[in-house]
């Protein structure tokens, strides 16, 4: 399937299971929880000692407890989101349709990528993100040392490893490829899953499309020397934040407020010590320490680093670049990955980021 096709198809399907859902009064939010310290059986974590009165509110991660969450983690456990009032419970785990839950308002809030919520707003999907957690696109080409892969135009004649047609690591293949004014018909594009670090480390593939602080780190740790070409710094994107509806944002701008107030102290907190971040990750969300605790903890350090930008100098945390965002939704329609023009102005805003909770230095 070609690229624009596999990003009109997943359009398509999402809208059609956006639609069907809003029609339908038995389509279920994510799986229900109960609120209790720690992780659940179903995937949840909430805070410790949380009021009864407090409002209860649903943050889907979408993936296993992991410290890439450090700054909701920070925020849970230094008592940010219950000083606002809230009661947040974390929903990790892959959720069906997800996006089109959070349209219909029916989890308050969510992670997704910058690209997703542009693809989403071009299938119909309501939805906007409201705080930014980082500030530079963490995704990057990683290769072994002795490859030659140190710019985009030695991706030529190259195979390359991807999960998929999909995703941030698709896309951020694409910003390498159109900067050398290549094509994937000049590079051989092979699917592996997540098995770039295998993939790489095996000689299975000349480079793989990873994220940024996830396996560059992960083989750096392993002895295993790496050439990395940063997307950053070829074209910068909007990437992951904190989203939530339009339907939210228009009739409880209150709950957006207090949501976002808190996020941006986790945010300055998870920049400013790393290291009380990590412990703040493993007492709220045990396993996101991983199997080797000291390797979670370089790879939140590195996280660090794309959590901030020399473009968001003097702006308050977790500010939403309209640069970024304009320069995104042109890329996605230049490249056949977005169903129609998106204004880009219309996924995200600004309005609830405050410089009282801080700025970046």
């Amino acid at each position: 399937m070609s690229a624009r096709g596999a990003a009109l198809a997943g359009l398509v399907l999402v809208l059609s299971l956006f639609l069907a859902a809003c029609g339908d009064p038995t389509v279920a939010p994510a799986p229900s929880t109960t609120a209790a310290s720690g992780t659940t059986a179903a995937g949840a974590t909430t805070a410790a000692g949380a009021s009864g009165g407090n409002q209860a509110v649903t943050l889907a991660l979408s993936y296993i407890p992991d410290v890439q969450f450090a700054p909701y983690y920070v925020a849970q456990d230094k008592g940010y989101f219950t000083k606002e009032g809230l009661n947040v419970t974390f929903q990790h785990g892959t959720i069906d349709n997800l996006m089109a839950l959070v349209g219909q308002g029916k989890i308050q809030f969510a992670l997704a990528s910058g690209d997703e919520v542009l693809q989403a707003r071009a299938g119909g999907i309501p939805v906007r993100t409201v705080a930014t957690q980082y500030q530079k696109y963490p995704v990057a080409l990683a290769s072994l040392k002795g490859k030659g892969l140190t710019t985009p135009a030695s991706l030529k004649g190259k195979t390359i490893g991807i999960p998929g047609q999909y995703g941030s690591n698709y896309i951020g293949l694409k910003v390498l490829l159109a900067a050398a004014h290549l094509t994937e018909d000049d590079v051989k594009v092979t699917n592996i899953g997540f098995t770039q670090r295998e993939a790489i480390s095996q000689g299975k593939v000349d480079g793989a499309m990873v994220y940024s602080m996830n396996e560059p780190v992960q083989l750096a740790n392993a002895g295993v020397a790496v050439d990395v070409i940063q997307v950053s710094s070829v074209t910068n994107l909007a990437s992951v934040g904190l989203i939530t509806s339009d339907s939210v944002i228009s009739s409880n701008p209150q709950l957006v407020q207090k949501m976002v107030r808190a996020v941006q102290l986790g945010i300055r907190d998870t920049i400013a010590n790393p290291d009380a971040a990590f412990d703040s990750s493993i007492k709220i969300a045990p396993d996101s320490k991983g199997s080797d605790p000291n390797l979670s903890k370089l790879v939140l350090k590195e996280m660090v680093k794309y959590m901030t930008s020399d473009s968001v100098k003097g702006q308050p945390y977790g500010y939403n670049d309209p640069k970024l965002w304009e320069t995104s939704a042109q890329f996605l329609l230049d490249n056949k990955l977005l169903q129609t023009k998106v204004d880009s102005s219309t996924a995200f805003t600004n309005d609830y980021i405050k410089a009282d909770q801080g700025i970046y230095s």
